[in-house]
Parts: structure tokens; sequence; C-alpha cells
């Protein structure tokens, strides 16, 4: 019973409403940063990832994003939310020239590695020049894109969750309680053309709490176009 109550309350985000997000705008900057529990280092650069949902321009100027890897894994314990998926990215990232090698903490800022933790400075984010319309509409468990522009781009889509905890029992952060937000729980990406249909998962690890939606050059670069926000609950 204690399973199935978990995943009702996963998917109640998606059974009963659509919600529609639009940005006519400019393209918000675009913060990844490959994380994992078992990663000693990584606890202050999670923390300073979650300063930004404080800042008055969280999803119209900037979209942080967490992906935990899984690589860390077998140093005595297993992330949760961890996703080969997401280390395959940040090695695909690596393969693109993007960054010098596949490392945690890791910070991306549009497509391209940033090193500028390491020496103390804040995460860097602007806006980026006026694109067409951006919409994207959530109804049940399926997200459709529509974008105005004709290019052949790269659509991302990314669940996100907030405000959780972990307590760590072994491994480099044995002893110490995690919190993370803006855990990358649902990633999607297609290329195409102007409109772009995801199917969003019924069983994430922890409930989605926003969602975000970026276009960006098939090789990655600076967003195209971005559009991001709170699911409605």
């Amino acid at each position: 019973m204690k399973n199935v109550l978990l995943v009702m309350v996963t998917l109640l985000p998606f059974l009963s409403y659509a919600q529609t997000l639009k940005n006519s705008g400019s393209p918000a900057t675009v913060v990844e940063l490959f994380t994992s529990e078992g990663c000693s280092s990584c606890p202050p650069a999670e923390h300073a990832l979650n300063q930004l949902k404080h800042a008055d321009e969280l999803w119209k100027t900037v979209i942080p994003l967490a992906f935990h890897v899984d690589y860390w894994n077998y140093i005595g314990w297993e992330d949760r939310f961890a996703s080969p998926q997401y280390s395959q990215r940040q090695r695909d990232k690596v393969s693109l020239g993007q960054a010098s090698g596949v490392y945690t903490p890791g910070w991306f800022i549009n497509d391209q590695e940033w090193r500028g933790f390491f020496s103390r400075h804040a995460v860097p984010y602007a806006q980026g020049p006026k694109a067409p319309t951006l919409e994207a509409e959530i109804n049940q468990t399926t997200l459709r894109v529509h974008y105005d522009g004709n290019q052949l781009v790269r659509a991302n889509m990314a669940l996100l969750a907030m405000d959780l905890e972990t307590q760590v029992k072994r491994g480099e952060n044995r002893g110490r309680t995690l919190e993370h937000d803006f855990v990358v729980v649902d990633f999607s990406t297609k290329i195409g053309r102007q409109s772009w249909t995801f199917p969003l998962s019924q069983h994430t690890t922890a409930p989605a709490s926003a969602i975000a939606v970026w276009l960006s050059p098939i090789d990655g670069g600076d967003p195209i176009q971005t559009v991001a926000g709170w699911i409605e609950k």
C-alpha cells in the first residue's frame, strides 16, 4: 500500500488540469550542474545552485538544472536521483568539445564548461536576444511544445523536483543531510521544427514542482528560446 500511495502522489500534478507556459521575449541562461550524492565536493556546488530559487529572475533569466550522475555510485552510496542518461549527457558534452573532462561538480553555462565556481565566482546568467514565441502546454501526462520560428533545432524538456533532502549513510558524504533543488527527474530531447510532443514520466523519483523547455542548436550552444515555470497544483 505504501508504494501505491507514493506513485499516486507522483502522478497527481498531471492528472486533472492543463497548463500553458509561454515566452515571447528573450531566452534565459541555462545553468546545468552535474552532481552526485557520492561526491564530497558537490554539496557546496548544489548550495550555490539552490540559491537561484530566490532570484527574482528565476525562469525568465536563469533556468537551473541539477543532473545527478551515476558514475560515483560504486564508491559506497547509490544516489537515488542518478541516471546513466545524465552521465552520458555529460560525456556527450565532452565529446563535442564543450568541456575538458567528466567530473563532479561539473558546471555548464549555455552548454559551455564553467569553472568560475572553483574561484568563488557567482553563477553568471543573462537574457539572450529576443526570439520568436515558445509555448509549452502540459495536458495530463503529455507535453506539447510549439515554436513560432522555423529553423531545425533541438528541443529539450526537463521536469524538476524541489525541496528534497537525503540523509547519507555511507560513502564520502556519510553522516551529512544533503539538500537538493532543481533536481532533474525526467529529461527528453528531440530534433525538429516548430512542434514537438513529449510523454511525461509517470514514475519519477520525486514529484515534479517545475518544468523547463529550451531550444538549442543541434550540437549545443546558447539557447535559442526558453520557457519554464512552476507546475500548478
